[in-house]
């Protein structure tokens, strides 16, 4: 496991290419959010994928959703509406995750069971970034065993691992220190119009 400390939502362009690195290599990366620390796999990347369902002992049925470089990368994954697209305009960049009609586009493996897709375009720059460098999107799932609470240090990240006696780590840990208590994004089902979590003011 390899630890990068860095201050802030610019890491600059080696700490970036070396999470775009471990991404291409199959790896799994912890790193700060602008809600809380998060683990990012490669979407297309199938081993990858059930390590982080592994490594955070969440139900393999569980959807995960994933980050968008902007709202026009979004339409290559997801059925974009007309509301859906003011959405986009008004709340991103931003802590709100958007539930479109997936498309063909994303693996069949990713999220196998599930008809919709989770997008989320963070205001964050470098994990932005990353998903540019990338040419596809992330996952973007919080960093924590399931169950227990979002985690917004990397030391209460692995006191979770240790609690479980996990074995399984990171590959690389991009270390922003205290990030601040934030609730996590909001979910907006546009599909079938409710809010999952959180709070959204449509109008």
């Amino acid at each position: 496991m390899k630890r990068l400390t860095v201050q802030g939502e610019n890491w600059g362009s080696k700490v970036e290419e070396e999470m775009v690195n471990v991404l291409k290599q199959g790896g799994i990366v912890l790193h700060p959010t602008e809600t809380c620390y998060g683990l990012a796999v490669d979407i297309f990347n199938e081993e990858a994928l059930q390590k982080l369902y592994a490594l955070k002992r969440m139900d393999q049925f569980k959807p995960v959703s994933i980050i968008v470089f902007d709202k026009e990368d979004a339409g290559s994954w997801g059925e974009v509406t007309d509301v859906a697209e003011g959405l986009f305009d008004k709340f991103w960049p931003g802590p709100y995750t958007f539930l479109l009609n997936r498309k063909k586009t994303l693996p069949q493996f990713f999220n196998r069971n599930a008809s919709k897709i989770g997008l989320r375009n963070p205001s964050y720059n470098s994990v932005l970034n990353v998903v540019k460098k990338m040419g596809h999107p992330i996952t973007t799932t919080s960093a924590n065993i399931s169950g227990k609470s979002e985690t917004y240090d990397i030391n209460d990240y692995f006191t979770q691992l240790k609690s479980v006696s996990s074995s399984l780590q990171p590959d690389l840990v991009i270390d922003g220190g205290f990030i601040g208590v934030n609730e996590p994004s909001s979910i907006y089902d546009i599909v079938d119009n409710v809010v999952v979590r959180g709070y959204i003011k449509l109008n």
